[in-house]
């Protein structure tokens, strides 16, 4: 199961996200998973290009687990962006309702 989370601050500016776990085997092997490739590369997409403008609070990657905040004055500039994510996220949640859930976080600051 992926778990995903759309990390809120409170004025409710998308401030970062959170990706753990793994796609289940069912929907294919390491490396031939889609859904697994799908939300991915959706992700990193969006973690690399933030991180090449120096736009990244924190981040935190190790095997099956990705979270990431947008630095605070930077978040408004970047909505569009995270928000295509988290609609990205919702349709392959859409597809594949049993190997992935997404849930909001309210973060402080």
């Amino acid at each position: 199961m992926i778990y995903s989370k759309i990390l809120k601050d409170l004025g409710g500016k998308i401030a970062g996200i959170q990706l753990e776990g793994h796609s289940p085997k069912d929907l294919g092997s390491k490396g031939e998973n889609l859904l697994c490739a799908g939300v991915s590369t959706l992700v990193q997409s969006a973690h690399s290009y933030l991180a090449s403008q120096d736009s990244l609070e924190t981040e935190e990657k190790r095997e099956g687990y990705l979270r990431f905040l947008v630095k605070k004055d930077q978040r408004a500039g970047y909505q569009s962006l995270l928000s295509m994510v988290a609609f990205g996220l919702e349709s392959l949640k859409n597809s594949h309702s049993a190997a992935i859930s997404i849930h909001d976080e309210i973060i402080k600051g």
